[in-house]
């Protein structure tokens, strides 16, 4: 699979297309709020779910300087990455500590990342501070910080096998502090975003349109928004925007309340009829439209902080998977 730099934009070309104002486009037919779920049986798409094989980190214009591991040194290249774009400060191994619980912590002026084992699962908590990145408020076209764990899945399942794909995620908002003044914040151009993005790629190796893709995006929080409105449009706006279709879903498509509350919130929602709307929706807009929806595959995903302002903002989350439906009961 070529590797594709995440480097998403909500923002738009002129800097004032805000979510709302880009989300038209018709019904998708997919589902509008949270469903109850059926039984069925899974298989997890993610590898290394323990992080037991470190992150390698990711740089966004010059090698990687080598791996983290909060867990010890591995034997196997790590299937994880770090990716840090927009930065003045990169975390690197030597930023690690260990904490009385035992907590392994990364950080440095700009950002933080822990580790924490929960019985058999992780607890990831991941805080950006850009009131050090930022000397004045950001500007039009201006790249922002981004902090990113991501991965290619070791198996990528083809949309057309799928009864389903499911999304497990508990997480909270820990921390959204504006550190601008109130009178420089623009809504077109300013804002915090914790989200995950999954890409839906051409996985054909004899279609002419071999590795094309679309962003799918869930948005978990965003400082403009208690509920998050359909997203879908072109990733434009900047030098590395990637001109690639993103569709981010409405946060009342996948989840109920908001993570403005600071409450832990879980989610377990089949996104499979998002993804399968959002391919149709783009082919309607133009994009894809080389690929047959048998083309495609569930390929890869990123998650974390992108924050185009001046903020200081911490999330935290467990029980993170996605999950292939391979049979409904």
């Amino acid at each position: 699979m070529t590797t594709v730099k995440n480097m998403i934009t909500f923002l738009g070309i002129t800097g004032c297309c805000l979510i709302s104002s880009c989300s038209a486009g018709g019904d998708t037919g997919a589902p509008t709020g949270p469903t109850s779920q059926t039984q069925y049986d899974t298989v997890s798409v993610l590898g290394d779910r323990a992080f037991e094989r470190g992150l390698l980190c990711k740089r966004a214009d010059t090698p990687s300087p080598g791996n983290i591991y909060p867990f010890g040194a591995a034997t196997a290249a790590p299937i994880w990455e770090m990716a840090e774009w927009g930065t003045k400060y990169e975390l690197e191994e030597t930023d690690k500590t260990t904490d009385n619980d035992g907590r392994i912590t990364y950080t440095n002026a700009g950002k933080a990342i822990s580790f924490a084992k929960d019985e058999a699962d992780v607890k990831v908590a991941m805080d950006i501070f850009t009131s050090t990145e930022y000397d004045a408020p950001r500007q039009q076209n201006q790249a922002w910080p981004h902090l990113l764990i991501e991965q290619s899945f070791p198996e990528k399942p083809l949309v057309k096998d799928l009864e389903g794909l499911v999304l497990k995620f508990e997480g909270r908002l820990t921390k959204a502090e504006m550190k601008m003044d109130a009178t420089d914040f623009n809504p077109g151009l300013h804002t915090a975003q914790f989200q995950l993005f999954i890409t839906v790629q051409d996985l054909n190796p004899n279609s002419a349109y071999y590795g094309d893709y679309l962003w799918f995006g869930i948005p978990f929080y965003d400082y403009r928004y208690e509920q998050i409105p359909l997203y879908a449009a072109q990733d434009v706006g900047k030098g590395d925007a990637t001109g690639k279709f993103i569709y981010s879903a409405g946060s009342t498509d996948f989840m109920e309340g908001s993570f403005q509350s600071g409450n832990w919130i879980t989610i377990e929602k089949d996104i499979y009829p998002l993804i399968v709307g959002a391919l149709e929706l783009a082919k309607e807009r133009g994009y894809l439209t080389g690929s047959f929806f048998d083309d495609f595959g569930i390929s890869g995903m990123n998650l974390g902080w992108e924050v185009p302002g001046t903020f200081d903002a911490g999330f935290e989350f467990k029980d993170f998977d996605i999950l292939a439906v391979t049979e409904r009961k």
